[in-house]
């Protein structure tokens, strides 16, 4: 998350891609730090190709480094309340420097890049890791961690954060409306495996009817002893017919 003094929002500095397309406020970060590194790797990996985070890494790591990063991050806060910069560090220590600020001449923008999480560290096979955890979730479930966060480390202070940050602590809880996209998935899913059972069903039953072969049941011969003819009779079942078929009475002559 960047921190920027005030000359950025007169040029829109709201996300990494305006930040990457002006020319007017430099920006960088602590060199040889792992938000250093973050940006190396983003904008040199060649699988990834983004263009924003490529024009951001030839910037901060012009001169490697030198120009535009700094070497501490006390001193890229200080340099982003003196002059046209924008500091990229860690959000919550942003967050503080902002709110914390005398003459409020610095603001947070953007959401956070890369998201790292804090544990817990306990000895190795401690009975009270599972404990911890699963209270922990509990407490993420409800959103009471956001909403302890807001509590004692609020958005608002002697200064604002932003000009657009809302500061409405309604926590970030598990709702329902959170998995939506997995249910119209799941939905689609079965609907279309439906679809296919069903076509396949009929597919076969389709076939098995072309391919069965009539059932010929020969009558035994009959001598009529008129002038010597054999007369035979063939019944035909259809197979496509019911318990109780037509039969078709098929006779021929032998002379």
């Amino acid at each position: 998350m960047p921190i920027y003094d005030d000359t950025c929002f007169s040029v829109s500095c709201r996300s990494f891609q305006d930040l990457a397309r002006q020319i007017d406020v430099d920006y960088g970060t602590v060199r040889d730090s792992a938000v250093y590194d973050y940006f190396r790797n983003k904008g040199t990996n060649p699988l990834e190709q983004d263009s924003t985070y490529a024009e951001l890494w030839r910037t901060i790591s012009k001169n490697e480094g030198m120009d535009y990063s700094v070497s501490s991050p006390s001193e890229g806060i200080r340099k982003a309340r003196k002059s046209p910069y924008a500091f990229l560090w860690d959000m919550a220590v942003l967050e503080y420097a902002a709110l914390t600020d005398d003459d409020c001449t610095v603001t947070v923008s953007g959401n956070s890049m890369s998201s790292k999480g804090y544990g817990i560290a306990m000895q190795h096979g401690s009975p009270y890791r599972d404990l911890f955890s699963q209270k922990i979730l509990e407490l993420q479930e409800k959103g009471d961690l956001d909403i302890m966060k807001h509590k004692w480390w609020p958005r608002t202070g002697r200064c604002e954060l932003s000009s657009h940050a809302s500061a409405h602590p309604d926590g970030r809880s598990l709702k329902l409306h959170s998995f939506a996209g997995i249910f119209c998935i799941l939905a689609a899913g079965l609907l279309l495996a439906c679809l296919v059972a069903g076509l396949e069903a009929w597919w076969n039953s389709n076939r098995c009817r072309q391919e069965q072969p009539k059932e010929v049941t020969e009558h035994r011969a009959r001598r009529t002893g008129q002038r010597g003819e054999d007369t035979a009779t063939l019944y035909f079942k259809d197979p496509a017919a019911d318990a109780s078929p037509d039969l078709v009475e098929l006779q021929y002559t032998q002379l």
